[in-house]
């Protein structure tokens, strides 16, 4: 007489992989890499997260679930990283008007080798017509409206209180009629460019001294 044959259900010992969530996560954050730049290191999550679940279903096939949401998500970051990196790279090519020159925060850096405390590029910017991009950072208290307000190249400075270095900042005054709102989105601005040697107030509690101005004729 043969003894009864025991059937295990194999399914009740599958886990879903946190890998293929993670990456199926990110894949619907990835949206918000089209508004700025640095969000783009969404879908690279994405793609990172989707490529190490795959992996782990190819080696454990029977132990694991959730290949096809993995695969979604990793079609869906690979698909949005490519468009997001081609419009801020065709953005990039395009944005600058026509007579003012590029610079970024880094060119405003002070060179440690010098005793400068600020940039020696900004001598040679001080009254020329600059386009850069930053962040808004808002007066205590109003954030809608600015014809005026300080402007940073850290996204941390601008939206979570950060504390930037004096020569991290730029006292930006609006000289046409347009005014600005705070948003967490990148900002391009364009002006005369000045250098004030021995730092001025710009009227901030915040930031209470800064050596670089922009008086802005273009704002975006």
């Amino acid at each position: 007489m043969s003894s009864p044959t025991t059937t295990y259900n194999t399914d009740e010992y599958r886990s879903v992989s946190k890998a293929a969530v993670a990456c199926l996560a990110f894949a619907i954050l990835s949206v918000s890499a089209f508004m700025t730049q640095v969000f783009v290191l969404l879908p690279i999550l994405g793609v990172g997260f989707g490529l190490v679940a795959m992996a782990n279903f190819r080696r454990y096939p029977n132990e694991l679930v959730g290949k096809k949401p993995a695969m979604i998500g990793l079609v869906v970051s690979l698909v949005l990283l490519v468009g997001s990196v081609s419009m801020h790279a065709i953005i990039y090519a395009t944005e600058v008007p026509e007579n003012y020159q590029r610079i970024s925060f880094r060119d405003l850096a002070p060179n440690r080798k010098t005793s400068l405390p600020f940039s020696e590029k900004a001598t040679e910017l001080h009254g020329k017509q600059v386009f850069i991009k930053g962040y808004v950072r808002p007066p205590s208290g109003k954030k809608t409206k600015l014809d005026k307000f300080i402007m940073v190249g850290d996204f941390g400075d601008c939206c979570f209180g950060g504390s930037p270095a004096i020569t991290d900042v730029i006292a930006v005054k609006i000289n046409i009629d347009q005014t600005v709102n705070y948003s967490y989105g990148l900002r391009r601005i364009g002006g005369v460019f000045k250098l004030n040697p021995n730092s001025v107030a710009p009227d901030e509690k915040e930031i209470p001294r800064v050596y670089y101005e922009i008086d802005a004729n273009y704002v975006r």
